[in-house]
């Protein structure tokens, strides 16, 4: 959890793709060493390999009631007027693409994550 927590700090105070193409020819491990482990590791038909984090935003918003009296008459009434909480969830995907050299894996590409990650 923590490593998605510093992914979104990280990916947020500068562009993705710029901090994405600075790993390039480095290890795995050099990301995993900043981030924490990734959610999953892949196997590619090609040879290749891919690692891939998820950086998760949730925010709420709303879930109030506002209550008014009316004066109409002999007997006032109160009016509540509630408005629900909402929940919007943002889910950012960051996947490296690895070769196989004799030091270890090596990252040779990303996929650059989808617009507003």
């Amino acid at each position: 959890m923590f490593g998605a927590f510093a992914l979104a700090g990280a990916l947020l105070a500068g562009c993705s793709v710029d901090i994405m193409r600075g790993y390039v020819g480095r290890s795995p491990e050099d990301v995993m060493a900043r981030y924490g482990p990734p959610i999953d590791v892949r196997d590619l038909p090609d040879g290749r390999r891919a690692y891939q984090w998820m950086q998760s935003e949730t925010e709420t918003s709303g879930g109030e009631a506002v209550s008014r009296v009316e004066h109409r008459g002999d007997h006032p009434r109160t009016r509540v007027e509630y408005s629900p909480t909402t929940t919007r969830e943002k889910r950012c995907f960051y996947t490296f693409y690895a070769h196989r050299t004799p030091y270890g894996w090596r990252i040779e590409d990303f996929r650059r994550p989808e617009f507003g990650c």
